[in-house]
């Protein structure tokens, strides 16, 4: 996979200087929630940050997104936060174990805003649907009834289950690629426009169509603040809804300007350019309004054998 360069701010966001008393990280948790204070957490980040760093970036090869330490480290400590509260000494089980299933939930929350077709329930799930459309790339996408046949044989799906698979895969395919490169993440940049490509096959046109004209049906229906704000979230232009930009500063060998991808905007930068208190709302409000969009386009077409 590609080497993802990352700031050393965002690996270093919960450093302490001077360093705290160093004890069992385990300790510190146990601290914390006996005597209520706040530095006991911090000191546990301070001490935690380098494995949650790596756990961080371990999502992110899993789940192909490697530009996105920072926004997934903010999901990785809000499901740290969450786990805290339903976390009980009694039970013996460790803090560094009992967070596992807290912490993946909002690492699979924030793809699902960055995502809006993704409904996939745990990792396993998703590397399941990353892999059903690298399957079916290998028969140039056809609707053939043996072609679906296949295609379910190799994931051990039902056709029925497989051509679910395949429609979810179709809808996350709104902005960019994650399928192409299953095996291995190719380094080259996605240049897809979010509208529908330009294959020949005329049922996956007419499909494709369908749902690229839902999806911005219901995206033009938000309040104008929620268009804005996805349009940050997820790179496009808030009103041609391009996933490029002429470069007028940049230009190429014959004088014009240079096309450029738009890239999506954090959390954190939303919040601020709409004078928010912090990035947990700005993510709050994206993620209503996809739940708008994913209402919109919930009973979509079926596909169909060809």
């Amino acid at each position: 996979m590609k080497e993802t360069y990352i700031d050393e701010k965002d690996l270093n966001m919960y450093r302490i200087v001077p360093a705290p008393p160093k004890w069992d990280l385990q300790e510190y948790i146990v601290t914390y929630l006996k005597e209520k204070d706040n530095c006991y957490f911090a000191w546990f980040l301070h001490y935690y940050e380098k494995t949650l760093n790596n756990n961080v970036q371990g999502y992110m090869r899993k789940l192909f997104m490697p530009e996105h330490f920072a926004d997934m480290k903010q999901a990785y400590i809000a499901g740290l936060l969450k786990a805290l509260t339903n976390y009980d000494i009694e039970q013996g089980a460790p803090f560094t174990s009992f967070k596992e299933r807290y912490v993946e939930r909002e690492i699979l929350d924030y793809v699902r805003s960055m995502r809006t077709g993704f409904t996939a329930q745990s990792i396993a799930e998703y590397t399941k649907l990353r892999k059903a459309m690298a399957v079916w790339d290998k028969y140039d996408r056809s609707y053939a009834d043996a072609v679906l046949e296949t295609v379910a044989a190799e994931l051990s799906e039902t056709v029925e289950d497989t051509k679910e698979i395949l429609l979810g895969g179709l809808l996350n395919e709104n902005r960019v690629d994650l399928y192409q490169q299953y095996a291995e993440y190719d380094e080259a940049e996605s240049t897809e426009e979010a509208h529908p490509d330009t294959t020949s096959d005329t049922y996956t046109l007419y499909m494709k169509g369908e749902l690229y004209a839902r999806l911005w049906d219901a995206y033009d229906k938000l309040e104008y603040t929620e268009r804005m704000m996805l349009a940050q979230r997820l790179g496009f232009c808030f009103d041609c809804h391009s996933t490029f930009y002429m470069d007028y500063d940049d230009l190429d060998e014959y004088g014009d300007p240079k096309k450029k991808p738009i890239k999506p905007m954090m959390y954190t930068d939303i919040a601020t350019d709409h004078e928010y208190s912090s990035a947990n709302t700005a993510h709050n409000k994206c993620e209503k309004a996809l739940d708008k969009i994913r209402k919109a386009i919930k009973n979509l077409i079926v596909i169909r054998n060809s």
